[in-house]
């Protein structure tokens, strides 16, 4: 049976800055989130993380370098030299749009929960190098 807690919901706010490099580019970003939920002192709660981004997304997936040469081989099924009607960058934008910009995760006894491979991953997908806005609010008690 669901325990209903009554308190003061509280909520916290950081944004992450991420460098990418140009082209395909993967970065964990696990490690920098856990330390913004483990500083805010909120014990349960959720964890959302946004990315304003077209041009990449999250993934929530193990982090093994086999498994993101696989991603890799898969999102340049996309291909880059094709004629697109936005011919700039569209393949930037169809290989984003395979993840998503937000994810929200479970916070409990101060913790994300995270399966045990589970991993926070940012795909850069544009072609220049882009310094991406990670916002991570986290609400609760």
């Amino acid at each position: 049976m669901a325990e209903l807690v009554q308190g003061v919901i509280m909520i916290f706010r950081e944004i992450v800055v991420v460098e990418t490099d140009g082209g395909m580019h993967v970065q964990d970003v696990t490690e920098r989130i856990t330390k913004i939920v483990g500083a805010c002192h909120i014990k349960e709660g959720l964890c959302n993380i946004f990315l304003p981004a077209t041009t990449a997304g999250l993934m929530v997936n193990e982090h093994d370098r086999m498994l993101m040469e696989d991603f890799k081989r898969f999102f340049k099924t996309i291909e880059e030299k094709r004629l697109y009607a936005h011919p700039s960058n569209a393949f930037s934008h169809l290989r984003a749009n395979l993840l998503s910009c937000e994810r929200t995760i479970p916070i409990s006894n101060g913790k994300l929960i995270l399966g045990t491979w589970q991993r926070i991953i940012l795909w850069e997908f544009d072609r220049e190098p882009r310094k991406r806005d990670i916002i991570v609010t986290i609400s609760g008690h």
